[in-house]
């Protein structure tokens, strides 16, 4: 019995020397497992220019309404609607009937008028001698020298009539005042038209040049004229980028900028031109317009999945010459495409960890994977 307990202790013991020793071995092994693998960029150093997008609206050089001087009826329309006419092209007739009535009126007033003249100067002239010799009174000449004034100024209204009334007789035709692209017509032959309300016929728009109008804030529009020393920010080069997302080949200029700030809503518009000697735009499109609002010379620039953001705190994870992550905190920019801008505390080419969701820590040894990243830098139309 004493034999088989003292057999039983030695293998006991040595069975707890064996999970010992198989335990100790696991843990040795988990221990000094091979380094985690980890995608590694080296940080770029470019120029990053900032550009910022505002809606806007086109119109023609001249968008000019076409309207009706004198009322009637139209007889007559003698354009192709949204074709080129030139200045001085009749556009549309309308009855002129009671306007030619009116200058036959006006003319035989001026032709009676002149008669009446004519006889108080013969009046003038007989009285002025006799006059003269005392033969009629001093108010005898006075009355004549005052009907021939007095006639002299009924011509002159009945004159001032009947240009008035040819001027008239001249609306009942309507040219157009400009060259350009003549719109929809509002009315037709037949349609009835009048001064009072102000008929607008049709509307010419000079398409050669084409300007944009939109609105910046306040801030951006303070931003700006301090970056760009004044006028220079509203003589800068901007880009259009048209409603299907594509880029104007023609770069244009702000010409302007309002007189004031909108109280209500904190904007002021500006204006840009662009030379469209191709015709592609039109008045009325709503486009973007592309402005440089900032630029960061030689920044130094990192993915944006590089940077973990911790609150408030930023931190990138750098890859020594060693192969061991080092925690840096930055300070960063603005985000732009898939690149962040880091202001402070990473120097270019240095090599940055592509962490991601990995468990990884400060001091952790790594084995740094090299992969490609080349920075989008954003152009205009970008």
């Amino acid at each position: 019995m004493t034999r088989n307990y003292k057999l039983f202790s030695v293998l006991a013991s040595q069975i707890s020397l064996l999970l010992f020793l198989s335990v100790g071995c696991r843990e040795k092994t988990a221990t000094v497992g091979p380094p985690s693998e980890v995608s590694v960029i080296n940080s770029q150093q470019v120029n990053v220019p900032i550009y910022q997008e505002y809606v806007g609206q086109t119109y023609g050089l001249a968008d000019v309404d076409i309207r009706a001087r004198v009322e009637g009826w139209v007889t007559g329309m003698y354009f192709k609607e949204g074709t080129k006419v030139n200045k001085g092209t009749l556009l549309y007739t309308i009855d002129d009937m009671q306007y030619k009535t009116r200058v036959d009126q006006a003319a035989g007033n001026v032709a009676s008028a002149k008669t009446e003249v004519a006889r108080a100067q013969s009046q003038l002239n007989r009285v002025r001698p006799l006059a003269e010799m005392n033969a009629l009174s001093k108010m005898d000449l006075d009355n004549a020298q005052a009907e021939y004034n007095a006639a002299k100024a009924r011509q002159q209204v009945a004159e001032a009539a009947l240009q008035n009334s040819k001027i008239e007789l001249g609306y009942a035709k309507v040219y157009a005042p400009i060259d350009g692209i003549i719109g929809i017509s509002n009315v037709r032959v037949g349609d009835y038209v009048s001064r009072v309300n102000s008929n607008i016929l049709s509307t010419i728009s000079q398409t050669g040049t084409v300007r944009v109008r939109f609105q910046i804030n306040e801030t951006e529009f303070l931003k700006f004229m301090r970056s760009y020393k004044g006028d220079q920010a509203v003589r800068q080069d901007v880009t259009l980028i048209l409603p299907d997302n594509s880029v104007f080949n023609e770069k244009g200029k702000i010409d302007f900028a309002n007189r004031q700030i909108d109280p209500e809503t904190g904007s002021i518009t500006l204006e840009a031109s662009f030379a469209n000697q191709a015709g592609l735009l039109r008045p009325g499109l709503y486009v973007k317009v592309e402005l440089l609002a900032s630029n960061y010379p030689n920044a130094v620039v990192v993915p944006q999945r590089a940077v973990n953001q911790i609150q408030s705190l930023y931190q990138v994870f750098v890859v020594d010459k060693t192969n061991t992550l080092k925690v840096r905190i930055v300070e960063v920019g603005p985000r732009v495409g898939d690149m962040w801008i880091i202001t402070k505390g990473l120097d270019p080419n240095e090599r940055v960890a592509l962490i991601g969701t990995a468990a990884l820590s400060d001091n952790s040894k790594v084995t740094p994977i090299e992969a490609k990243w080349t920075p989008v830098v954003p152009g205009k139309g970008i």
